[in-house]
């Protein structure tokens, strides 16, 4: 028994004095790699993409490096609807200059504005000869409908307390619902936009708003009580509301296609308050490289106001 208690004591010897002589690196073996980021935009004509690669800093904080790692002098180049749409290398102002002093490089193409259901497709021949794609199906436009009552759509509806609207499944897809109230204000002629909340909590006798999130959901509901709380953050200054003209409603939907939809989910399942994740997924759709390439769909709905409703509130 001496035997084996003496021969662990002089392994264990020997492990503290190999940990004490060797230098602990904490740092994988470095692999300069490539990235390409861009969502192409339904609502915009303006695209954009960047470039960039990983670095390895002298020392263990990465805020550190200061050499901006943007790749310049890149071919990059999207091709939809059969047209190739060459992306312009372009630099602007950097606001923080914390931790990078030079301005901000991107590549960006002002004639793309792509429909729905539609490929979209890009490649980049960066300088080194290295060559990253991707490609992306824009979501198609769900039909949108009312729940229970098809006809019913005025606020406030003609059933219930509440506005429920609902679209078309399209997809395994995530969709951004948006609500504003667009409304003028005397002697302004440009119009104005509140937006809508999910609802409202109290905090300390303060109403403070929570908005909506991608949800794989295909229907929202707005109770009458939060678009009323709504309506009356219009006013400001001291304004009489009967200085406001409310006009409309819009429901906005923006809807992610497949790879932003699965590159979200796979963020947020550890962007929750109760978790932490020591492997967070490192999601990419780029060929050749790191990144993501995807594209969203944006469309609306507009709902009107029944005008004796407004005007029971003191609108004009």
């Amino acid at each position: 028994m001496k035997k084996y208690i003496l021969i662990l004591t002089l392994i264990a010897f020997a492990l503290i004095n190999y940990s004490c002589d060797q230098s602990i690196n904490p740092n994988a073996p470095f692999r300069e790699r490539f990235v390409l980021n861009g969502i192409i935009k339904s609502d915009t004509s303006y695209q954009i993409v960047t470039l960039s690669h990983s670095y390895q800093p002298d020392g263990l904080d990465p805020l550190e490096y200061t050499d901006d790692p943007a790749i310049k002098n890149a071919d990059v180049n999207i091709y939809y609807d059969n047209k190739l749409f060459h992306m312009r290398d372009t630099v602007v102002a950097r606001k923080n200059t914390t931790r990078y002093n030079d301005s901000v490089k991107y590549y960006y193409n002002p004639d793309l504005k792509p429909g729905p259901g539609k490929v979209v497709e890009i490649d980049a021949l960066l300088p080194n000869g290295l060559l990253l794609q991707s490609e992306s199906m824009t979501p198609p436009v769900p039909d949108f409908g009312f729940f229970d009552y098809q006809n019913d759509k005025l606020i406030p509806p003609s059933f219930g307390t509440s506005l429920k609207i609902n679209w078309q499944s399209i997809g395994n897809f995530l969709y951004v619902p948006r609500i504003t109230i667009e409304y003028y204000v005397k002697g302004d002629t440009l119009p104005h936009q509140q937006e809508v909340p999910l609802f409202y909590y109290s905090d300390g006798g303060n109403l403070k708003p929570v908005y909506p999130t991608p949800i794989r959901n295909t229907f929202i509901e707005l109770s009458m009580e939060t678009i009323g709380q709504a309506l009356n953050q219009i006013p400001s200054g001291g304004r009489p509301k009967s200085d406001y003209s409310i006009t409309e409603m819009k429901f906005e939907l923006l809807i992610y296609d497949e790879y932003l939809s699965t590159y979200y989910s796979s963020v947020k399942q550890g962007l929750d308050g109760f978790t932490v994740k020591l492997d967070n997924p490192d999601y990419s759709n780029i060929k050749g490289g790191l990144g993501l390439f995807g594209s969203y769909i944006k469309t609306n709905y507009k709902i009107g106001f029944i005008k004796s409703y407004l005007q029971s509130l003191g609108f004009n």
